[in-house]
């Protein structure tokens, strides 16, 4: 399979260009089982990657529209697709660290925000003390 995000129908459903309709329609069958939408609850991009699956079989699995899309690939015609399911598999699994990250900072941030304030009752903000630590008139 290709790496970026230029792959064929044949590389999106993993069988070979000389492959059979049955052949290509056993894997459209494994894919679209491992990657229907209802069986992705809570990945973004299950339909995304389904409508991929869909237009690849839809091309492949009629004579006609196969035969034209093999002349475009050797004429050397390529179109750009989504990312492969690697890729989206890859993304899925990939955790926004930056996120946690930033979460941390800020929790650091307002714990010790209020450990320097209990800690230090007479200073308010940057130079400024309480009105009653001045001595009274």
């Amino acid at each position: 399979m290709t790496t970026g995000a230029t792959i064929t129908h044949y590389e999106l459903l993993r069988v070979s260009r000389r492959e059979r309709p049955e052949g290509v329609r056993a894997a459209y069958r494994r894919l679209a089982q491992q990657f229907h939408p209802d069986k992705q609850r809570g990945n973004a991009d299950a339909e995304r990657v389904m409508a991929a699956i869909n237009q690849a079989y839809a091309v492949l699995s009629d004579p006609a529209q196969r035969a034209d899309y093999d002349r475009a690939l050797d004429s050397g015609f390529s179109h750009s697709r989504p990312a492969s399911l690697d890729e989206v598999r890859a993304h899925d699994r990939a955790w926004p660290w930056w996120l946690l990250f930033g979460t941390i900072a800020f929790s650091a941030a307002a714990i010790g925000t209020v450990v320097y304030k209990s800690y230090m009752p007479g200073v308010r903000a940057a130079g400024q003390v309480l009105t009653s630590a001045t001595p009274a008139r």
